[in-house]
């Protein structure tokens, strides 16, 4: 299937509930209750909502990228604002951002431990983009079926020995696998159903969204609405008296091949 998803993890070794404290950290302390809705439906809302969940000692907030962006635009190990401010509720916990979008195998993540941020990747569209800090245990696990050629990695397709994977393709193993290092369950597979189906989530929305701008159409005046039917009468006429002449010279041709 394809996917398009991003959540943050973070782990929660001490029941924290506080979905409020959760959105002032956010920057989101504007945004009120919604509805209730499952893992799957909050994968990739589409709707700039922010989701909270809770699964094996695990926070999982479903940010329809708002989050996840800010964390990968640094492409570095230092810390984006929210990534502060969710350190300083959790200076303990391993946090971790996940994100992919399976249209240009995108897949990235950024690890948080203790404070700092040991390890960033960005991968897509044939390459990986960015590569910072030790590659962890779940990464590890995935690199370790892989050969390297020039610095880059490649997985043997044994179905086309001469066309190997290379590592963008592989978006699924990458973000699942990294993600089950929290959740405790890979979601690409059939050990990923109670989660997606059956644990509630709280969704919250801004109750006053900023208007999507829309296209501008002007509307013609009367006078500039006569103005262009007059030209398109006329524009009218004279195709249809290009057309006539091409015709008396195509029968002029036939005509004369006839005599001749």
């Amino acid at each position: 299937m394809g996917w398009k998803t991003s959540m943050v993890l973070i782990e929660n070794r001490y029941g924290f509930k506080d979905e409020i404290a959760l959105l002032k950290a956010l920057g989101k302390a504007n945004y009120e209750f919604d509805s209730e809705v499952s893992f799957e439906a909050c994968l990739y809302p589409a709707d700039e909502s922010i989701n909270i969940g809770f699964y094996n000692n695990t926070i999982i907030i479903c940010d329809d990228y708002q989050i996840t962006e800010q964390t990968l635009a640094t492409e570095s190990l230092n810390l984006s604002p929210a990534e502060n401010a969710l350190v300083a509720l959790f200076p303990q916990a391993e946090i971790l951002s996940v994100s992919c979008h399976s249209v240009s195998n995108f897949h990235a993540y950024a690890l948080i431990q203790r404070g700092l941020k040991t390890r960033i990747k960005i991968a897509g569209d044939g390459e990986v983009a960015v590569s910072l800090g030790e590659p962890f245990a779940e990464e590890k696990e995935i690199y370790a079926r892989s050969y390297e050629v020039d610095g880059i990695h490649y997985w043997k397709d044994e179905n086309h020995p001469d066309d190997p994977y290379t590592e963008d393709s592989l978006l699924e193993d990458f973000t699942f696998g990294v993600a089950k290092r929290l959740l405790g369950v890979n979601l690409d597979t059939d050990e990923g159903f109670e989660l997606t189906q059956n644990i509630t989530f709280k969704k919250y929305k801004n109750p006053n969204p900023t208007p999507k701008e829309t296209p501008n159409y002007s509307m013609r005046t009367l006078e500039e609405e006569l103005s262009y039917q007059k030209r398109a009468k006329w524009i009218k006429y004279a195709l249809y008296a290009v057309i006539f002449i091409v015709i008396l010279y195509v029968r002029s041709c036939m005509t004369n091949n006839s005599i001749s």
